[in-house]
């Protein structure tokens, strides 16, 4: 079910999203939490349709896989997933977390997420479950997160100016590796996904 596979290590961190595309403030944000928690892996999980938004990804799940594979080929403690797009749908977290402590039975589990989405984490689908399943470790540019009851986070932060937005926003030929991975830039010249 791995899209990558690299054994079953101990300490693992979800980290979801929409990818769309990967860019390296993802990829610093994926490396601060292994760096300040000692982790073993990072699987990237490609939301195939987040239930907190209404609007679906431009990029197939296929495309996306494909640039998170590119962006993530030279970072042995990071791989991506489809485990999403092999569940049902939406993509509610507790479903991804149990459906990865089949796969990685022996693993600490830990969810990484955006300051922004830990503030709205008791709305979430079974967030009491969720948070029997994993750890979560939560990234911000500089502000800690808010203290919720019953839940507690470990704090990263770091700030990266790329937005997926405004990558989306330009055209293929002013696509440039300032905010992306060399060869994501080449597959979206490439593929013109978002012309």
């Amino acid at each position: 079910m791995e899209h990558r596979s690299s054994g079953n290590p101990g300490r693992i961190a979800l980290f979801g999203g929409t990818y769309d595309p990967v860019h390296l403030g993802h990829l610093m944000i994926a490396r601060a939490a292994k760096d300040a928690l000692n982790l073993d892996l990072v699987i990237f999980v490609p939301c195939r349709q987040s239930p907190h938004k209404d609007d679906s990804p431009i990029a197939s799940q296929a495309q996306r896989l494909a640039m998170l594979d590119l962006a993530l080929a030279d970072e042995p403690w990071a791989e991506s997933s489809d485990i999403e797009y092999l569940l049902p749908e939406p993509s509610f977290s507790w479903v991804t977390a149990e459906a990865m402590t089949e796969i990685h039975p022996d693993a600490k589990l830990y969810w990484l997420m955006g300051v922004d989405q830990w503030a709205t984490i008791e709305t979430w689908s079974r967030p009491s479950y969720l948070a029997e399943l994993v750890e979560f470790i939560v990234h911000d540019r500089g502000t800690p997160p808010s203290l919720i009851t019953g839940f507690q986070a470990h704090h990263i932060e770091g700030h990266h100016p790329a937005s997926a937005t405004e990558i989306r926003a330009q055209p293929a030929t002013r696509i440039s590796d300032e905010w992306l991975h060399p060869d994501v830039v080449h597959y979206l010249q490439r593929e013109s996904i978002y012309s």
